[in-house]
């Protein structure tokens, strides 16, 4: 237990990060690079955008669960919809560099749909930590 209880958890932090980083950026980068300009029936978009909202959820438990600190619900969120935030932000400079226009309402409902995703994965995470407190050291 850290000495201040309201400090964060860093490694929990990365931790979660990380895995957000690993199941939530290629399907993103994807989504918006290789197919957001072309008009298509495919369900692709569809498929793409579930795995990302995935990344989220898990990124998000992974935080939540890891942490040692009694605030899983914030690690989940601060993990999962902050690599949200800087991946979103590198995505957006990338698209004005390149003079391609940054469809804002997109941007938004993607970070709606993200802290859905992070609220969710800090739930499911607090429950992992609180019902099988065996399984932090494991993961």
């Amino acid at each position: 237990m850290s000495e201040h209880p309201s400090s964060l958890d860093r490694l929990a932090l990365r931790q979660g990060a990380s895995v957000t980083l690993l199941f939530s950026v290629p399907p993103t980068l994807i989504a918006r690079f290789l197919l957001d300009d072309k008009p298509s029936s495919s369900s692709w978009p569809v498929l793409l955008s579930l795995i990302a909202l995935f990344g989220f959820v898990v990124g998000a438990g992974v935080a939540a669960s890891k942490q040692n600190v009694g605030r899983p619900y914030t690690h989940g969120m601060v993990a999962s919809t902050g690599t949200f935030v800087a991946v979103q932000a590198v995505i957006v400079l990338v698209k004005l560099a390149i003079g391609d226009d940054v469809r804002w309402s997109r941007v938004v409902s993607s970070l709606t749909l993200a802290l859905f995703a992070s609220v969710v994965g800090g739930l499911l995470g607090s429950i992992v930590q609180r019902n099988a407190p065996h399984m932090r050291n494991a993961l």
